[in-house]
């Protein structure tokens, strides 16, 4: 588990190092959420809205949108393919997002279609400790987390 402070990022997930979306491999599924470190820099989520099952989605590519106390803004694809499932408890209750990120807080699952492509510019394993310091580190040069 890579963890600098109060953030704890698992090693079984991939990360965008960019807008701070995970990705879980679940056979032949892609589970997607928010990382610890995103949804603190983001603040309190108050509102997400997704795409429905059915609609094919581009890596890099919005899937849907969140509004939280810090941002508004789009939810970004970190793999191509089909959204298979969408998580209605977190549209019911945004809250999950900051309270249960790595579980009930996803937002949907991708049946991917350029997985080993996808998955090849995204942090995983021992990249994501050392990814996660320098986020810590360019946060706080920028003031945006306490030292």
């Amino acid at each position: 588990m890579a963890q600098v402070d109060q953030f704890e990022l698992p090693d079984d997930l991939y990360y965008d190092r960019k807008d701070h979306l995970w990705a879980r491999l679940e056979q032949g599924r892609v589970r997607v959420g928010l990382d610890q470190f995103g949804q603190k820099a983001a603040g309190t989520v108050a509102y997400v809205k997704l795409m429905p099952v059915g609609k094919v989605v581009a890596k890099g590519r919005a899937f849907g949108s969140l509004e939280a106390g810090k941002y508004i803004g789009p939810l970004k694809a970190p793999v191509s393919g089909k959204l298979v499932e969408v998580n209605a408890a977190v549209l019911a209750t945004p809250g999950l997002v900051n309270t249960d990120p790595y579980g009930e807080g996803w937002f949907v699952a991708i049946e991917p279609s350029n997985l080993q492509a996808d998955l090849a510019d995204l942090a995983h394993g021992p990249d994501v400790q050392t990814w996660l310091e320098s986020e810590m580190n360019d946060y706080r040069a920028r003031g945006l987390f306490p030292s």
